[in-house]
């Protein structure tokens, strides 16, 4: 990256006694075709649910969208498996 460059990182925390099931139910292991510019972690730590959602360059509109985007599928993914349980 240039000197130009800019990262955006979003963090979701939830609090959740189900946080272990819910952080290893979306582990992007399991996802395919992760653009190369956006890395996504999700753990459990003393029953919080924590994502964080890094872009890397979001000086880019579309960058922007994709994080935005990736946080409204995590929100969607993580009502199911509550829902689920």
């Amino acid at each position: 990256m240039g000197e130009d460059s800019l990262d955006c990182t979003a963090t979701l925390i939830l609090s959740s006694k189900d946080a272990d099931v819910l952080a290893k139910s979306l582990k992007p292991d399991n996802i395919k075709n992760i653009p190369n510019y956006l890395s996504i972690d999700c753990k459990s730590d003393n029953g919080k649910l924590i994502c964080t959602i890094k872009i890397l360059d979001c000086t880019d509109p579309k960058k922007i969208m994709s994080l935005k985007n990736t946080i409204d599928d995590l929100l969607i993914n993580i009502k199911s498996v509550v829902d689920s349980i």
